[in-house]
C-alpha cells in the first residue's frame, strides 16, 4: 500500500482530534466533578446509578413512613397516659365514696365528675391524627366511640352492614423497609374495650347514681385492673418506638452505603484525573510535535 502525503495528513489530524477529545473529556471530568454525565459514557455504570437512584427514592419513602409511625406512636402514648390519669382520679372517687360516711347526695355529685371523666375518655378514644382516627383500626376515617353510650353502656360507634355495633379492629400497616411492615397503633378494641377502660367508668357511674355501695367497691378493682392493662399497652408502644428508631438508623446506614457506591460510579477521582490529564497533555504535545514534523516535510527537504 502506497502511503501518500494526504493519507499522512488525514491520519495525523485524526490522531490529534482523538487526543484532544480525550484531553477535553478529562478536563470536563475535573471541572464538573462528575465523570458519568450521559448513559453513553459508560452504559454499565450508568444503569447501576439509575438503580441506586431508585433505591434511594424508596428509602426516602420508608423514612417518611417511619416519621408518620413515630408521630402515631407518640399520639397513642399521650392518649394512654391521659387515660391512665382518668383511672387514677376515678379510683380515688370510688374509694372515697365506697365508705359508709358518704351519702346518696355526695355520690350523685361525684357521679357528675365521673360522667365528665367518661366523656374525656371517649374523647381520647376518638383521638385523631390528621384526618384519621388512630383507634379506629382499618376504618380510620370513622369515629370509633360515642357518648352517651347505647343500651347497656355500649360505647361503640362503628356499625356493620346491618347497622349493628362492631368493634374497631385491625390496623393500617406502614412499610418501614423493603418488605418490612409494622402497625404503629393499637386499635380501639385493644386500648378501650379489652382493657375495660370505658366499661369500668360506666359501671362506677351507674353504681354512684344508684347509691350501690357494693357496686362502687367492685368498680375499684375493675378500674385498677384496667390501669394494669393500659400500662401493658404503653410498654408495647415503647417497643414499637424502639423498632421505628432502629429502622430509621438502618435506613440512614443503607443510604450512606448507596451514596458512597453511587459516588464511586459517577464522581471524578480528582487526584487520579489530574495525573491522567498531565499524561494526556504530554501525549497531545508529543503528537503535535510529530505531526508538525511530518506535515513539514516536502520534496525540498530531500533536494
Amino acid at each position: 500500500m502506497r502511503v501518500t502525503n494526504l493519507i499522512q495528513q488525514r491520519n495525523s489530524v485524526t490522531g490529534l482530534q482523538l487526543n484532544l477529545a480525550a484531553l477535553e473529556r478529562t478536563r470536563l471530568d475535573i471541572a464538573s466533578g462528575v465523570r458519568l454525565r450521559r448513559m453513553s459514557d459508560n452504559p454499565t455504570d450508568a444503569s447501576q446509578v439509575v438503580r441506586v437512584g431508585s433505591s434511594m427514592r424508596a428509602l426516602d419513602q420508608f423514612r417518611r413512613n417511619i416519621k408518620i409511625g413515630q408521630a402515631k406512636v407518640e399520639s397513642e402514648e399521650r392518649a394512654l397516659d391521659n387515660l391512665t390519669n382518668t383511672r387514677g382520679r376515678a379510683a380515688e372517687l370510688a374509694i372515697s365514696h365506697a365508705s359508709s360516711t358518704a351519702t346518696p347526695e355526695t355520690r350523685l355529685s361525684v357521679k357528675a365528675e365521673v360522667d365528665a371523666l367518661i366523656d374525656f375518655a371517649v374523647g381520647l378514644g376518638n383521638t385523631r391524627f390528621g384526618d384519621e382516627y388512630i383507634f379506629s383500626g382499618t376504618r380510620g376515617s370513622e369515629r370509633p366511640f360515642r357518648n352517651p353510650p347505647g343500651p347497656g353502656g355500649d360505647f361503640r360507634n362503628l356499625l356493620d352492614a346491618s347497622s349493628a355495633p362492631v368493634n374497631p379492629s385491625g390496623g393500617i400497616p406502614l412499610e418501614i423497609g423493603d418488605g418490612r411492615f409494622m402497625t404503629p397503633n393499637s386499635n380501639g378494641t385493644e386500648a378501650f374495650l379489652d382493657t375495660n377502660a370505658l366499661r369500668a367508668l360506666y359501671d362506677l357511674s351507674q353504681a354512684l347514681g344508684a347509691d350501690d355501695v357494693p357496686g362502687i367497691q367492685n368498680s375499684v378493682d375493675a378500674i385498677r385492673n384496667s390501669v394494669s392493662s393500659i400500662q401493658s399497652l404503653v410498654g408495647r408502644q415503647g417497643a414499637r418506638m424502639n423498632e421505628l428508631d432502629i429502622a430509621e438508623q438502618q435506613i440512614g446506614d443503607l443510604e450512606l452505603t448507596l451514596q458512597t457506591f453511587r459516588s464511586d460510579l459517577r464522581d471524578t477521582e480528582i487526584d487520579k484525573a489530574m495525573v491522567e490529564l498531565v499524561g494526556k497533555q504530554t501525549l497531545y504535545q508529543a503528537a503535535m510535535s510529530a505531526t508538525s514534523r511530518v506535515l513539514g516535510l516536502s520534496l525540498a527537504n530531500y533536494l
